[in-house]
């Protein structure tokens, strides 16, 4: 009697195992559904594209968990750069300006298992009433090379020469050019450097033209200006100070100010 008990408990547990399995593969395997509800007929949304949307998000019971709307603010992202769930990702490209999607998510392509904090449970398809309002390419940083870094000077550009004043001393400076150093030693950033450039650059949309020695290091700072702190008009000089003598330019030499 004992082995037909234990037997008949043991088939339970694995009945209920069954069921839980299938459920949680079913959640999984839900379907994705993107339906339009308003018809757009603005710009196009493109991996790359830096978009704007207005968005409320619930569960399939209905309950809102999330909303741009009352905020009065889109949320703003870059298609492609895995900022966003991927169900946002596959939902919004491909959508024009002035559409608006109702997207159903599965947990694969949302949460998964683990949720998001309090309001999203684990497993959870969630719906997403979306509203494209705009697109646009994000800024990126440019190559300049000697003549194009001249021009630029001369539509009033600040040249800004980053590195060090070992550096400065032994080669010259671009005459007019601004000094600050912007890496110690160790390749982090310079302690003095923020308090430094921003004293010097007021707005984000300062035309800018960074320089270094080889081009490395103005690439590194210029590409964290416009990726991480949103810069819009930022330049290097792709070859740095020696592409700049090869090519028979002049410098100045460096004078330490206070």
């Amino acid at each position: 009697m004992k082995i037909r008990y234990d037997t008949r408990i043991q088939k339970i547990l694995m009945l209920i195992l069954s069921i839980m399995f299938l459920t949680f593969a079913t959640n999984l395997k839900a379907e994705f559904k993107t339906e339009t509800i308003i018809q757009g007929s603005g710009s196009k949304a493109e991996l790359g594209m830096r978009v704007q949307v207005h968005y409320t998000g619930k569960l399939v019971d209905g309950t809102v968990f999330d909303s741009s709307v009352p905020r009065g603010a889109p949320f703003v992202f870059t298609l492609g750069q895995r900022q966003v769930i991927q169900g946002w990702e596959k939902g919004i490209l491909g959508m024009l300006v002035g559409e608006t999607r109702i997207l159903t998510i599965p947990p694969a392509l949302a949460y998964g298992t683990s949720g998001a904090g309090d309001t999203i449970p684990p497993n959870a398809t969630l719906i997403f009433d979306v509203q494209l309002i705009a697109t646009s390419w994000p800024p990126s940083l440019n190559e300049f090379k000697t003549d194009q870094l001249l021009d630029a000077q001369k539509n009033g550009s600040i040249i800004i020469d980053i590195r060090s004043a070992n550096e400065w001393v032994e080669t010259g400076i671009i005459e007019g050019a601004k000094t600050i150093t912007a890496f110690s030693p160790d390749g982090n950033l310079h302690s003095d450097f923020r308090e430094k450039f921003f004293s010097l650059i007021k707005s984000k949309d300062t035309p800018i033209v960074l320089y270094c020695r080889s081009g490395n290091r103005s690439k590194r700072l210029g590409n964290a200006l416009v990726n991480q702190l949103d810069f819009s008009n930022v330049s290097h000089l792709s070859d740095g100070i020696i592409g700049w003598q090869k090519d028979g330019k002049t410098t100045i030499d460096y004078v330490e100010t206070n």
